[in-house]
């Protein structure tokens, strides 16, 4: 595969450059090939997903993929740098002299161009450009559907009056061909209503002076958010396009995917994208065009066949159609995919996770498991950051190569540390939103971690291991490493009921695997109900392996505790469930000052406090078991595992558990083993302390049977089992 990098003149949510360069980037990684977005002017809110172009340090194999819509600096940048360089043609040149001439320029140093449609092919065939390719745009048909409007817009447009119209503008012109249509259809209808979309509305002086003020019977919704814009397309009668300047038609596709009717000026791309659907008009008078929308809103019969014909061309305009357009294009232009490499004897397999080695973490620990005993089986190479803190991402670990426990290690320098504050200021401004795909790529650019290294190292030299295994879904280093991939991934999502999951940028992360291993039931039927269409699925889950020796006595005189005591180990965040425990437990000693204590190892990211509460920080593996051993219940207080391997230890050696049941996967775990009690309030918690408490031998012996169900042979089988199959594949 290739390095391939876009650059723009600057990064603005909603231009046509913009739009494009979020919408390639989804394709490129699709069909293996990595590459930042780059702007000239740089960007700071969205640092994290584009970088100025004077912070990049580009080879002279990759490719750079300049955005041309219309005059700009791009031109001088694409004429200047050293590396492989091609266009991406946007915007339509026609009336624009410099546009034409930056254009003329470019013909004569770039390797190919692309043009989203044989409109734009056209006019770079007509500045002189020799080696263009066409390749179709596409939409992500599930965003527009009318779950994902903002229901109170929904409402108010559905009770404005009838019909309703709408239409993006996107220039003058626009605006004053907009304008005449309205009088047109209010002469007509008076009850007309248009809702105006483009943030060109708001600013435009041809709009201004016959619409001063708030208009009757228009309404400017401007750059609005997704959620808005659906509402707007949902509740639309007709979708009216005038643009004379459209060369990717993604608007239109939109509208049709939100179940509009679309009517638009037969120009440009417009005639290839509706492919027969949709009604196009190839001349301007207006008060035709009004007549005809209040047919296509009054006439139910011409809305159902218009509607019919709509849907069957959305078929044709699905990602995975503009993939294989896209990969046609790159072929002809001569970015054809490496072969693989295959290794009969032992499979050669990267294994990709967020960080590795001394770290705490459920997913990390996992890993590290699974990499140990597979190693005696494949050549592993694990891919992973230099980061030991998740909350920051902060490089620790020298980059480079090492090993772990005898284990290829290469690590990959992190590009910015995640800044907290921003980040969750971020999350609980998309968390439950309807998002369109670019709000969703810049949350998990802000998430991370970003390991740029990782990604090229992959679209190089991906193609000599076998497979891929990578761990957890959540995260950059796996989301974005998994499309680069694909049908050579196998892929343990540790997935949990959250709200990132709901994001639409994690079902290629879900689909495009050769097989996810689900840890427990309760996640694969998560992820069944998140993304239908995902790749094939088995549970799989961890084995355990109790050390020999396990002695409760010793972990209590290490560390002086005299009172039984209940036992959590694990990062002690707030994200683990951990305030609620605190408070819960709160109630039980004011309830009860006999109860037991409550300790808790590992890692603290807040502070603890309490009666009988106390914070031993992480401690060795050995004092793990024996604390585990000599506890008298361990609890597992969060609601969001995809498998709590600390339950699984604990019914290991004959310990209960106390689990937080509002989560579908302990409360799993406790049902099917018998071996431990749920609480969801302060009185369940009492009541599960209580009952383990009476009943630990017969909770124990019940923990113990269970466990012995979870063998690591039984686990590293299934590995084993499909890296087979998929080598066969290839």
């Amino acid at each position: 595969m290739a390095v391939v990098h876009q650059l723009l003149s600057t990064f603005r949510r909603g231009e046509p450059a913009t739009e494009s360069a979020l919408r390639l980037q989804v394709l490129l990684r699709r069909l293996g090939h990595w590459g930042e977005l780059m702007a000239l002017t740089p960007t700071p809110e969205f640092a994290a997903l584009v970088r100025p172009i004077d912070s990049v340090r580009m080879r002279r194999s990759d490719w750079l993929l300049g955005h041309h819509a219309g005059p700009s600096a791009v031109t001088a940048r694409l004429l200047l740098l050293g590396c492989r360089r091609a266009l991406v043609l946007d915007a339509q040149p026609a009336g624009n002299a410099s546009s034409r001439a930056q254009l003329r320029a470019l013909a004569r140093v770039l390797a190919f161009s692309l043009a989203p449609s044989d409109a734009a092919a056209s006019a770079l065939l007509t500045a002189g450009h020799s080696s263009v390719f066409t390749f179709a745009p596409f939409v992500e048909a599930d965003r527009f559907e009318e779950s994902r409007a903002d229901p109170r817009l929904l409402e108010l447009l559905r009770r404005r009056g009838q019909p309703l119209v709408v239409c993006t503008v996107a220039s003058g012109t626009d605006a004053r061909d907009v304008v005449a249509f309205h009088q047109e259809l209010v002469r007509l209808r008076p009850t007309a209503q248009l809702v105006v979309l483009g943030e060109v509305a708001r600013r435009s002086s041809a709009l201004r002076g016959p619409w001063r003020g708030a208009a009757r019977g228009v309404l400017f919704l401007g750059s609005c958010s997704h959620a808005e814009r659906v509402a707007a397309l949902r509740s639309a009668q007709v979708f009216l396009s005038v643009s004379e300047e459209d060369l990717v038609g993604v608007a239109l596709l939109e509208a049709m995917a939100a179940g509009a009717p679309v009517l638009a000026y037969a120009t440009g791309a417009v005639p290839a994208v509706l492919g027969g659907a949709g009604v196009a008009f190839t001349e301007k008078r207006f008060a035709f065009l009004a007549e005809l929308c209040v047919q296509l809103a009054e006439d139910s019969r011409l809305r159902k066949k218009i509607l019919a014909r709509q849907r069957d061309r959305l078929a044709r305009a699905s990602p995975l159609a503009a993939e294989s357009s896209l990969q046609r294009a790159l072929s002809a232009a001569g970015l054809e995919p490496e072969r693989a490499v295959s290794h009969r004897q032992r499979p050669r397999v990267a294994v990709v996770v967020q960080r590795y080695g001394d770290v705490t973490g459920g997913a990390e620990a996992l890993a590290r498991s699974v990499v140990e005993r597979l190693a005696p089986r494949w050549d592993i190479t694990v891919l992973t950051s230099c980061a030991k803190d998740h909350l920051t991402w902060e490089n620790v670990f020298p980059q480079g190569a090492s090993t772990v426990d005898g284990v290829p290690v290469r690590r990959f320098a992190t590009r910015l540390p995640r800044r907290m504050i921003s980040f969750n200021a971020l999350s609980r401004r998309v968390f439950g939103r309807s998002l369109d795909r670019g709000e969703e790529e810049h949350w998990l650019a802000m998430q991370g971690p970003l390991v740029p290294g990782l990604w090229r190292h992959l679209a190089e030299e991906g193609y000599l291991y076998d497979g891929l295994l990578a761990f957890t879904y959540l995260y950059a280093s796996t989301a974005w490493s998994v499309p680069l991939t694909g049908k050579q991934t196998l892929l343990v999502p540790t997935a949990h009921d959250e709200p990132p999951l709901a994001f639409g940028c994690y079902r290629e992360v879900f689909e495009r695997p050769h097989v996810l291993f689900a840890s427990t039931p309760e996640e694969l039927d998560l992820i069944r109900r998140r993304f239908p269409h995902h790749a094939r699925g088995r549970v799989v889950g961890a084995g355990i392996e109790v050390p020999t020796r396990l002695n409760g006595r010793r972990f209590r005189r290490r560390f002086q505790v005299s009172r039984p005591y209940l036992l959590y180990v694990g990062r002690v965040e707030a994200g683990k469930g951990i305030p609620e425990l605190l408070s819960f437990f709160g109630s039980l000693r004011g309830a009860e000052p006999e109860a037991p204590d409550l300790l808790l190892a590992g890692d603290a990211s807040m502070a603890v406090t309490g009666v009988g509460v106390r914070a031993l920080g992480r401690i060795p593996e050995q004092d793990k078991w024996d604390a585990l051993a000599g506890a008298l219940a361990v609890v597992v207080p969060s609601p969001l595992e995809s498998l709590s391997l600390l339950a699984l230890e604990a019914f290991a050696v004959g310990t209960p558990v106390v689990g937080n049941a509002k989560g579908d996967v302990v409360r799993g775990q406790l049902e099917r083993s018998g071996a431990g009690k749920g609480y969801t309030d302060a009185p369940s918690f009492r009541a599960a302390v209580q009952s383990v408490s009476r009943g630990r031998a017969a909770y124990g012996a019940k923990g113990r049977a269970y466990a012995r169900k979870h063998r690591w042979t039984n686990v590293v089988q299934a590995y084993r089992e499909e890296m087979d199959r998929l080598a066969e594949g290839r």
